[in-house]
């Protein structure tokens, strides 16, 4: 195992006694004395320069991985979409606007009036007018109401998983369906819409009297489909090469920083926080700035915050998960340094890292274990994700057994700060 230059503190004794030289090799080592292993040279000023590119290239990278990593999750998962959705009906402010707009829906493609005068006896007709302005001002908040249950909210989850179905095909290059309607995506809200309707006491054949584009949501039309198809498929290309590059890139940097691997990986550790910081950065500018710069009417802009902020809290999740691994990475390259506390530690674990390897790494994997049952961020519930944190596990317990085994004797006691031993008191000279 290669030393990191970090432990590397030589300590040559002026008076210590002359090696003999052998001619045309190596120093020859002291009788009785076992030879040292060679001490790491520090990487160049160039390698440290380009080690540290990596770092910032692949930090960079990780900020636009994030981005597409989030989009991919979000409009090419229709589970994903479809439950976002239905957590933004499940928010008052957004229940209300959508209550609003179902309401305001019904009585543009109904004669409501009309159609509560024919259900009246003759004597009775002329109050048609007057119910169907007291159900338009009750109206929206019974469908509130409505929205919450959980058959309405089941049709609203259809509506929107179905959508998104229409948005996937077209960036895959359609089909069928997606040829006869043009290439144009539309959130078809009309079974909920009919569902209101009947629940407020309306007749139940009143669907069929709606109009096509009743309640129908345009979210992408024809002319914008060519646009469409290249950025959907540059996100879907930029998630899945940069959640391989990234790390790849992360994992180069420390491999080349040969002498400085510790500093290296805190280095990754406060990069990774980084990414994540500004990723919940991000996530809270788009909250709270563009709703109120996109949306003109004051009334509707908490349900606007309200959209956008279920909308990314997969981009939350992510960069809540850089600044995890970073904040871990951190620790490692700490718990691994000369700190006091560090030190102590080791020195403690030292024995049963040495004499129980089998329980130590047993210990390692229930732990494993354990965090890809809780899953705490979205990484650990994936087949990649399981292999790297399994292997980059198994490669830190090694690296900690091996560390310690140079640090600390059988007995306890601290070796040489190289793990090298001590080199012997030359004796007094004989008189």
């Amino acid at each position: 195992m290669k030393i990191d230059a970090d432990h590397v503190n030589d300590q040559r004794s002026t008076d210590a006694p002359t090696v003999p030289q052998v001619t045309g090799g190596d120093p020859a080592p002291a009788s009785g004395d076992a030879a040292p292993p060679p001490t790491p040279t520090a990487p160049t000023r160039g390698r440290r320069y380009f080690v540290n590119g990596i770092i910032v290239l692949a930090s960079i990278l990780g900020v636009v991985g994030m981005l597409a990593v989030f989009a991919n999750r979000l409009l090419f998962n229709p589970d994903n979409f479809a439950n976002t959705s239905t957590q933004m009906l499940q928010n008052p402010a957004i229940r209300s606007a959508v209550s609003n707009y179902l309401v305001d829906q019904l009585y543009a493609n109904v004669n409501v009036a009309g159609t509560i005068k024919s259900a009246l006896p003759p004597q009775l007709q002329s109050l048609a007018g007057p119910a169907a302005g007291a159900v338009r001002s009750s109206a929206p908040q019974a469908v509130n109401v409505l929205l919450t249950r959980p058959a309405v909210q089941s049709l609203w989850e259809k509506a929107n998983r179905a959508a998104d179905q229409t948005f996937i095909a077209i960036v895959k290059g359609g089909n069928n369906a997606v040829g006869a309607n043009n290439g144009t995506v539309t959130l078809n809200l009309g079974a909920v819409l009919s569902d209101a309707a009947s629940r407020l006491g309306l007749s139940s054949s009143i669907f069929s009297k709606l109009p096509p584009s009743a309640a129908n949501l345009t979210i992408l039309k024809s002319k914008q489909l060519s646009l469409i198809q290249d950025l959907g498929n540059g996100i879907r290309g930029l998630a899945l090469a940069l959640t391989i590059v990234v790390p790849l890139l992360y994992a180069a940097a420390v491999a080349l920083a040969r002498g400085r691997r510790r500093r290296t990986l805190m280095s990754v550790g406060f990069a990774l926080t980084l990414v994540g910081l500004l990723g919940l950065g991000a996530r809270a500018l788009l909250v709270t700035q563009v709703p109120d710069s996109l949306i003109k009417d004051v009334s509707i802009r908490p349900a606007g915050r309200a959209v956008v902020d279920i909308a990314t809290q997969i981009l939350g999740d992510i960069a809540a998960a850089f600044v995890i691994v970073g904040v871990v990475f951190v620790i490692a390259a700490l718990f691994a340094g000369p700190a006091r506390a560090a030190v102590r530690s080791r020195r403690f674990i030292a024995p049963f890292l040495r004499d129980y390897p089998g329980w130590t790494y047993g210990i390692v994997a229930s732990v494993m274990l354990m965090i890809f049952i809780w899953q705490p961020i979205h990484a650990t519930g994936t087949v990649g994700g399981i292999i790297v944190f399994s292997v980059l596990a198994a490669v830190g317990t090694e690296a900690l057994r091996r560390q310690t085994a140079l640090e600390f004797s059988a007995d306890g006691s601290q070796a040489a700060p190289t793990g090298r031993p001590t080199p012997p008191t030359p004796a007094p000279p004989q008189t």
